[in-house]
């Protein structure tokens, strides 16, 4: 046995797979609720605004939560860290079938908002530790391929429950067979690999200390902003403005999230073989702008689905290469990629809550086909700004210059 494959054994696939059902199934749970928007509205007497609280509500709390669970991860490692996030997401996921107003439905989705601050950050540690460089982006593709997978199926198989009730009962169910299934498979580190935990605050100092990892989280949180104001909101527009059918609706955004998975996969592989990583995030930005502006103007026509897909593609690429980079910051090391990537997603989260509640429902609010195009065109510009915080950027992919 050589010292790299004792190193970086082939369960590492076998951990990454176990990360990909936990993400994928937590993600579902949440997402479910935007295709789940025909009966929530009637029977929580919902206004938009309740609405996209709800949708937005768990990445509220992981704005809070995602440094000190970054760090936790760095403290405690990775196994205990994730099985505490997937055990109360389906706690949580199973207790909103129960919910009897918006009040509660919106504290519960709130907790769920734990599970993410919890497991998001130490996914780029769990790459870090089990995989060599030369596979960094290609793990963190895959695994982000579950974020978009379990956001595809909320938003296919919301309507296919009959209601919001049964819908939650059974992804809780789920999520918490997946806990089970993390506990016992998971490990912290391949066997005889001595990973140091650090003190809490280790990673995060070295994180605020770094100016890559401020833009690496500025990208974040308008990438993932503009992805959850997006197709949060595509449904119910197609619906309200369209007159398209909830199982259509959810159909055509599903497009996006299944556009992300794509794009999750092929464009960090890309970038591994190519060795660069900026030029990337420059052609998706302008791409996912471009694409995500004229699905809008031109719906509900065939061109909707054509571009939705492309868009989201792009979107997936950014996405990955964002988690990725992270792991190959000089200046971070893996022993401290926790807390530093806890900086990363906590900034992300906050412009999943931001972004849809505060700049986007505003325009959605006032129920005007022009104020719609508004909060789409908003959305294009928000890619477009993506591009430019790139420019500073470090290039951290294996050609970079010396």
């Amino acid at each position: 046995m050589t010292n790299d494959t004792a190193r970086y054994p082939r369960y590492r696939w076998f951990v990454l797979g176990i990360a990909w059902i936990t993400i994928m199934t937590i993600h579902w749970s949440w997402y479910i609720v935007p295709s789940l928007a025909y009966c929530l509205f009637p029977d929580l007497s919902l206004t938009h605004a309740q609405f996209t609280l709800l949708i937005t509500g768990p990445t509220l709390t992981a704005v809070f939560v995602s440094i000190p669970g970054g760090a936790l991860g760095d403290r405690y490692g990775i196994r205990l860290v994730v099985a505490v996030a997937a055990f109360l997401a389906g706690i949580f996921g199973l207790a909103r079938a129960f919910a009897p107003g918006f009040n509660e439905m919106f504290a519960l989705m709130c907790l769920c908002g734990i599970s993410f601050g919890f497991a998001i950050p130490n996914l780029p540690k769990l790459v870090s530790i089990w995989f060599p460089s030369r596979q960094i982006g290609l793990a963190s593709g895959i695994y982000t391929t579950a974020m978009g997978t379990g956001l595809s199926l909320g938003l296919l198989t919301g309507p296919l429950f009959g209601s919001w009730k049964p819908a939650f009962i059974y992804t809780g169910i789920a999520t918490l067979v997946i806990a089970i299934l993390w506990t016992l498979f998971s490990r912290n580190a391949p066997k005889g690999v001595e990973i140091r935990m650090l003190p809490m605050i280790s990673g995060i100092k070295r994180g605020i200390k770094s100016k890559n990892v401020w833009l690496i989280g500025i990208m974040m949180l308008l990438n993932y902003g503009v992805l959850v104001a997006f197709s949060g909101n595509l449904p119910e527009a197609l619906e309200s403005m369209h007159h398209v059918n909830p199982e259509k609706a959810g159909a055509i955004s599903s497009l996006l999230t299944w556009g992300i998975v794509a794009g999750n996969f092929v464009i960090p592989l890309a970038s591994d073989r190519i060795g660069l990583r900026k030029p990337f995030l420059y052609v998706c930005s302008i791409v996912a702008a471009t694409c995500l502006f004229f699905a809008w103007r031109l719906a509900p026509s065939f061109a909707t689905s054509a571009l939705t897909f492309p868009g989201g593609f792009s979107i997936g690429g950014i996405a990955s290469l964002l988690f990725a980079l992270p792991v190959e910051l000089p200046e971070i090391g893996h022993e401290h990629v926790g807390g530093a990537a806890g900086i990363v997603v906590s900034l992300g989260n906050m412009g999943a809550f931001l972004i849809p509640f505060m700049v986007i429902s505003p325009f959605m609010a006032m129920g005007a086909l022009r104020a719609y195009n508004v909060g789409f065109s908003v959305m294009s510009v928000l890619f477009v700004m993506t591009a430019l915080i790139a420019i500073p950027l470090k290039e951290t992919g294996i050609r970079r210059k010396k």
